[in-house]
């Protein structure tokens, strides 16, 4: 048997992108006869060391004084992480995260661990930014320990400064959608959230779901909001939910926004099969891949989204799926929507296409390269088991 770490800052139910793909995939791979699949992360608070069992797996959480700069302070964590590698044949670490920096990966290596690194994205945040230019030599070593490293677009690996020394062992592994959780609402769950949200008969609407961060680009959809013939919906909650409110009621655009806050897993598929478009107008490269894309594409909605130098335009394809316009230009995020909304032979046509393009990105296909790396790695280990045997997840919370 096979067995495989997933590393990690957090891990559910704490609520994050990358904590969710990293709960998926260690999920899966519980589900699978041959491997045996743990996490080991941090707490976001607590200094003593838990244990716990999620859906069949087993976590490991370091105690850790707090959270600072978002990562977790956990001084004992890459001790522990060295002692429990070599337990393992494949340690899988998601980065950004520095604490594993700080391990000796030249001796785990020489023990017989293999290492895959997942690239999620870049370091953006200044200070962030900072942090990690103290750490570069030893994010360097970190880099030339791994067996392979795993990025999710092909956009990320060709603008990535970090990774463009090591792209002979780079593979492109995209994020992925479970497409059989994609359930179509009733008429009179539709009907429902029409009347809740305060959408008229006959209104177009205009769909955002996200966090409300500083890299989602709200601020350029608000100044494009006064000449769309739409309701705005924003699911989303904090940190900028009451200074884009505020943002809103000094435009005096109250009529058109709704802010819902956050939603659940089956408010959030009725909101996408009400809506007309979705929206992700991200100005900076923090959005990496922006899977929210692939939920709005398995419910046959356009995406008007940026040309960010990620995974973003990549997933829903400009003049096939949807419209793409540069960040932070509000006029030209406007003419698209505008463009979709009042077309209904383009709007259709960009439903079709959503619907055809979202299979390259269903859960089992994605999955099933993840473990052709572990394979490669460890093919002694390894037995063949086809995509369609990996198991239907069991989240324990929502995306």
């Amino acid at each position: 048997m096979m067995r495989i770490l997933q590393v990690n800052k957090l891990y559910s139910p704490w609520t994050g992108g990358i904590e969710n793909v990293v709960q998926e995939i260690a999920e899966s791979l519980c589900g699978m006869p041959d491997i045996h699949s743990e996490v080991l992360v941090c707490r976001h608070k607590g200094i003593r060391t838990s244990a716990d069992v999620i859906n069949g797996v087993p976590i490991t959480r370091i105690g850790s004084l707090g959270m600072a700069l978002s990562l977790p302070v956990a001084p004992s964590f890459p001790f522990r992480l060295e002692s429990l590698a070599r337990g393992f044949d494949i340690v899988h670490v998601h980065v950004p995260f520095p604490l594993p920096l700080l391990c000796n990966w030249k001796r785990l290596k020489a023990n017989g661990t293999r290492l895959v690194i997942h690239f999620h994205s870049d370091i953006v945040r200044p200070l962030q930014k900072c942090l990690f230019r103290g750490l570069k030599a030893l994010d360097r070593r970190f880099m030339e320990a791994a067996d392979r490293i795993i990025v999710t677009s092909e956009g990320l690996l060709n603008n990535s400064r970090a990774l463009s020394p090591f792209r002979q062992k780079c593979r492109v592994v995209p994020l992925w959608i479970d497409l059989k959780a994609t359930v179509e609402p009733s008429a009179a769950e539709l009907l429902g959230t029409r009347q809740r949200y305060g959408v008229q008969d006959g209104e177009r609407v205009v769909l955002f779901v996200g966090r409300l961060v500083y890299y989602k680009g709200l601020e350029y959809l608000i100044e494009a909001a006064s000449q769309l013939d739409a309701k705005i919906l924003i699911a989303g909650d904090r940190p900028l939910r009451q200074s884009l409110q505020d943002r809103v009621r000094n435009v005096g655009l109250e009529s058109k926004f709704r802010f819902l806050g956050t939603v659940t897993d089956a408010e959030r598929s009725t909101l996408y099969s009400l809506s007309d478009v979705f929206v992700l107008p991200s100005t900076g490269p923090s959005e990496a891949f922006g899977i929210v894309q692939l939920e709005a594409m398995a419910h046959g909605l356009p995406v008007v989204n940026t040309d960010l130098p990620t995974g973003v335009p990549s997933v829903s394809v400009h003049g096939e799926t949807g419209l793409t316009v540069p960040p932070r230009n509000s006029e030209l995020l406007r003419d698209s929507l505008n463009a979709i909304l009042s077309d209904t032979a383009l709007r259709r046509r960009f439903s079709e296409n959503a619907s055809k393009r979202v299979h390259q990105y269903s859960r089992p296909i994605v999955l099933e390269k993840i473990r052709s790396i572990y394979e490669e790695l460890a093919p002694q280990r390894c037995t063949t088991v086809s995509a369609g045997s990996l198991p239907t997840l069991r989240l324990a919370t929502g995306r």
